[in-house]
């Protein structure tokens, strides 16, 4: 291969790389919205909306969020254990931003507070634990009370 040649193949290398990084972190941070139903200032949410995959390979979600319009931020569920979950305003106390989820806690983009999947403050410059909704489930649903 000569100069020109090896070049060119290493910069489309790098270019491909690139690419594929990243294509890999967009699917990496894609959180998912569960389906719900607002009634009567109540969200209910499947607790089905925790399994990803089919019936012979299912994954267990740590989290789902929740839209609905007469929020302006979401709200993120935690399954914390076996018919215990978390329902948090996904809202900084800090400065207002919206949080973003990521395994067992939620963090702020603006000013990197941390807060714990039940909401409490982990990380400064947030002092205030974040809004929490009251949770009731029963075999098959989660019942958020707004």
């Amino acid at each position: 291969m000569d100069r020109r040649g090896f070049i060119k193949t290493c910069g489309f290398a790098c270019v491909g790389g690139t690419a594929l990084a990243m294509v890999l972190q967009s699917c990496a941070s894609t959180n998912y919205f569960a389906q719900n139903t607002l009634t009567n200032n109540r969200i209910t949410v499947k607790k089905s909306e925790f399994i990803n995959g089919d019936k012979e390979k299912q994954i267990q979600r740590k989290y789902v969020l929740v839209k609905i319009d007469q929020l302006n931020f979401p709200i993120c569920i935690f399954k914390i254990s076996e018919g215990v979950y978390s329902a948090l305003f996904m809202q900084c106390t800090h400065r207002g931003c919206e949080l973003h989820a990521g395994g067992d806690y939620l963090v702020c983009p603006c000013h990197g507070s941390e807060f714990t999947n039940k909401g409490i403050v982990q990380n400064a410059p947030a002092e205030e634990n974040l809004k929490t909704f009251i949770t009731t489930t029963d075999d098959e649903n989660i019942y958020i009370q707004l």
